[in-house]
């Protein structure tokens, strides 16, 4: 059997449930549909990493707990951050500047920004090292990121990724990891040569009422 058992599925699609409806009862008032934005100039998964991690943990406490009430929502727009700087600076910028994140707002917040750019769209398949470690903090602990991509659009990538990243980070489970180590898989994985702590977990339209994993995540402070 390829990837974990169904009711493992089940579990984490349950516990994201419960997650996003804490953080959404920690919103004062209405919670409003909520997006960060992100502007690629161009597509590397060590800038993305790296960047989505300080990005999501970087976050105010209130920002934090809308984004997250909002299912981390983000939408991925193609453009180069050094061109918006002056009408639309971002909140935060990638080492190498090719990636511009902005904080989590309101929907309407962002219109001027959707309708100046057109959204990312990458090649079929990833490309880059299929192993490789990323910086992401101060402490001694290492994170383990494996992500199959076979025929995986760029897109479903960021999407995907981003989402089990940047839970983690807002959930504190960052704290005490200072590197990242990614895996990129030809296939799923056998259930008995992995281990995680989270997965990204959505439902399946290819099987009414199951669930299929897109990445793992596991963690040693």
């Amino acid at each position: 059997m390829s990837g974990p058992p169904r009711d493992a599925l089940g579990a984490e699609w349950d516990a994201r449930l419960e997650r996003v409806r804490l953080a959404s009862r920690a919103v004062r008032g209405h919670l409003p549909r909520t997006a960060a934005v992100a502007v690629l100039r161009g597509f590397t998964p060590r800038e993305f990493l790296g960047s989505a991690v300080a990005f999501a943990a970087g976050l105010p406490p209130d920002r934090r707990a809308a984004w997250y009430g909002s299912y981390s929502r983000t939408i991925f727009l193609a453009g180069d951050p050094r061109n918006l700087a002056g009408r639309h600076p971002c909140d935060h910028l990638s080492d190498d500047g090719s990636i511009g994140w902005y904080a989590p707002a309101p929907m309407a917040d962002r219109e001027g920004l959707r309708r100046l750019l057109r959204p990312f769209h990458g090649p079929l398949g990833v490309t880059g090292p299929t192993e490789e470690e990323i910086p992401v903090g101060e402490g001694g602990g290492v994170a383990r990121l494996e992500v199959p991509v076979a025929d995986l659009p760029v897109e479903d990538y960021l999407v995907n990724v981003n989402h089990l990243l940047a839970e983690a980070a807002m959930d504190g489970l960052f704290t005490g990891i200072g590197r990242l180590l990614v895996r990129h898989l030809p296939r799923d994985p056998d259930e008995r040569a992995i281990r995680w702590d989270r997965i990204r977990v959505s439902p399946d339209d290819r099987s009414a009422g199951t669930f299929r994993a897109h990445a793992y995540l596991a963690l040693s402070p």
